[in-house]
């Protein structure tokens, strides 16, 4: 079934306009929905307090983010309250996934980018900049049916023929913008500009190794402002079927991917709640959800959804210490270790950390092998253990070490491994070991085998554990041994099973579960702020 969908470029406060256009054009056509390409509001805030009185009604839903100029005051004093803004009227966010009731996937990233920052994430929400930072959390987004982006992405004029107007001048547009679009490979990809409309001809993406018979197609739209004088485009309406059909021919006209010689354009690959739910803002709304049974659970949650995705607006943005090329670091939300756990050893901070794939994946396994994406991921995750390492070893002097553990579930959400740092004598006696071993018996669980499984290809469900012993005269660059443990659906895997170990070994009963250890969130700022200071040294994304 189709979809129709009316997409306006620059808006810029012509409200009361616009949406009468659209409300003549809606009561021919029956539109699914309408989206803002661009600024939907102006400087001059009387149209908005129009919009917010009823003075002007929104005929039916429509969809907008940040374009090029702030979002007014009285508009995020609404969006912050959570409060509708008036019927029919969505903000997208500005970075952002979303999936509309009609199951149409948008990704935003909206604003300009701001080269002032040179990695990490914007923090604003409504001012127009984004990041390279923000681009790249869009790509565990996997796929997108609609890109919408203030920028043009770079090399989109790369084999067209279609023409400049005469009298404007070309748009530049940003590499971070066409590896966004060539990572998602979405069906349409909008942006705006003022007094041009640009249409290019479709584009196929590269088969992959997984749907080698299978080339994406996009179409880049560029719509002109609303009214502009030079009555070029600013309407563009067309239908979405639900899916992609890779059978049918290609569209007249279609050229290759005008990105095909970008490096390092990933497709990001499509399990129990709980521990992702420490992510969200919302209270674990979503662990309720699922809490009634397995006739009304919800499927699993989607990139836009999931609390360990870059994706999601309501992650929380500020626990992050890096971002890499297909991983990242934060601190953990309700962490084990404390900020006194380990201050005697010269570590004044939780140094509780996740190291979490930017694929919205269960498992390391399922991640797609396009482009080495797997195996990529697995050496960065690795690479950022080993940085974690070796500040945990410098700041304590050899009198720490560590232990990263990762659930490994088919049926999982989004994996992730996490470090915790661990007294080098616990290690070193062999206490460790022991305390993992003797809780799985405990639990009646499979025994542990010394191996490590590496990407776990082929491996089934696991939990797996690097028990890592700092340098000493002997061992100079120190050791890291690592225990697997298979299981099946025969076995109910507690998912606070590394965890509980190693609070008991640590004497910190009382926080084996993290939502007895919640912070507020300026104590959360300066424990990441005194992480990202010691980690700096090690940090190779920076």
């Amino acid at each position: 079934m189709a979809s129709k969908i009316i997409v306006l470029g620059d808006v810029n406060g012509q409200l009361e306009q616009a949406f009468t256009k659209l409300s003549s054009l809606h009561a021919k056509n029956t539109f699914s929905l309408a989206i803002i390409s661009g600024n939907l509001f102006a400087k001059d805030n009387t149209a908005v307090d129009e919009l917010l009185e009823g003075k002007i009604s929104v005929p039916f839903s429509t969809y907008f983010t940040v374009g090029t100029r702030p979002l007014p005051t009285k508009i995020v004093e609404k969006i912050e309250k959570d409060e509708e803004i008036c019927h029919n009227l969505h903000y997208l966010g500005k970075r952002s996934t979303t999936k509309t009731s009609e199951g149409i996937r948008i990704v935003t990233l909206g604003g300009q980018l701001d080269e002032s920052i040179i990695g990490g994430m914007s923090k604003e929400q409504y001012l127009p900049f984004h990041t390279t930072g923000d681009a790249k959390a869009l790509y565990g987004a996997n796929t997108a049916d609609i890109l919408l982006t203030s920028c043009w992405p770079a090399l989109i004029r790369t084999g067209s023929k279609i023409p400049t107007l005469d009298g404007v001048e070309d748009i530049s547009g940003y590499v971070h913008i066409s590896e966004l679009c060539a990572t998602l490979k979405p069906r349409y990809h909008f942006s705006a500009s003022s007094d041009l409309f640009f249409e290019r001809e479709p584009f196929f993406h590269s088969a992959t190794q997984e749907s080698p018979d299978v080339c994406p197609i996009t179409r880049f739209i560029s719509l002109a402002t609303y009214g502009n004088p030079r009555k070029q485009k600013a309407i563009y309406a067309f239908s979405l079927q639900s899916s992609f059909d890779p059978t049918a021919p290609l569209p007249q006209g279609t050229t290759a991917s005008p990105f095909l010689p970008l490096p390092n354009t990933k497709k990001r690959a499509a399990l129990e709640a709980d521990p992702y739910s420490r992510y969200d803002n919302r209270d674990g709304n979503y662990r309720q959800k699922r809490s009634r049974g397995r006739r009304d659970a919800r499927p699993p949650p989607g990139p836009g959804e999931c609390f360990f995705c870059l994706s999601n607006p309501n992650l929380a943005t500020h626990l992050i210490s890096s971002i890499g090329d297909d991983a990242y670091l934060t601190i953990a939300k309700g962490p084990l270790t404390t900020a006194d756990t380990n201050i005697s050893l010269g570590v004044d901070f939780p140094a509780h950390a996740l190291i979490i794939p930017l694929t919205h994946s269960p498992t390391l396994a399922s991640i797609t092998e396009d482009d080495n994406s797997r195996e990529k991921t697995f050496l960065e995750m690795t690479k950022f253990k080993d940085a974690l390492q070796s500040m945990i070893s410098q700041k304590s002097r050899n009198k720490l070490g560590a232990v990263t553990y990762e659930i490994s579930k088919g049926n999982g959400v989004h994996t992730h491994w996490q470090f915790i740092p661990m007294p080098e004598e616990t290690i070193r006696k062999g206490i460790v070991e022991a305390g993992f071993r003797v809780e799985a018996e405990n639990l009646s669980y499979p025994a542990f085998e010394v191996r490590d499984p590496g990407v776990g290809q082929n491996e089934g469900d696991f939990f797996r554990v690097w028990i890592w012993t700092p340098p000493n005269d002997a061992e100079p660059q120190g050791r890291t041994k690592c225990l697997t443990m298979p299981f099946d659906g025969s076995i109910r895997f507690s998912l606070q099973f590394g965890r509980i170990v190693l609070a008991k070994l640590l004497g910190l009963q009382k926080r084996e579960q993290w939502r007895d250890c919640s912070q507020t969130e300026d104590e959360e700022k300066k424990d990441i702020e005194a992480f990202k200071a010691a980690f700096k040294e090690f940090d190779f994304t920076l």
